[in-house]
């Protein structure tokens, strides 16, 4: 299950400026995928999380210093229900696993 998540979660980026999730533990929690970030000095209106592309950054930027992060969610996600909470410093990142159709059966015509 661990090297599913490790690919799922897939951060290569040749850029420094961001740091991928592979040093954070991301869990699977059953349906979801939960992360924790440590970004203390930083306050709420300073942390930005937004979803491009299949891909979720979170940037978190004040007078001081800057840290950013992304995380390739290889459409194993559902964007439109993830969260965000910040307490005491640590972000808190919950993301739901995209549901799983049953699949279809395909005719084939003759």
């Amino acid at each position: 299950m661990n090297s599913l998540i490790n690919t799922l979660f897939n951060t290569i980026d040749g850029s420094e400026s961001h740091k991928p999730f592979c040093n954070h533990l991301i869990t699977d929690s059953g349906d979801v995928y939960k992360t924790e970030l440590e970004l203390s000095g930083f306050s709420k209106k300073d942390v930005k999380v937004k979803i491009l592309d299949d891909v979720l950054h979170v940037v978190a930027k004040n007078k001081e210093r800057s840290k950013k992060f992304k995380l390739h969610l290889n459409n194993a996600v559902s964007e439109e229900h993830v969260t965000a909470e910040l307490k005491y410093g640590l972000l808190k990142l919950t993301l739901p696993k995209r549901a799983i159709s049953g699949g279809k059966e395909i005719e084939i015509k003759t």
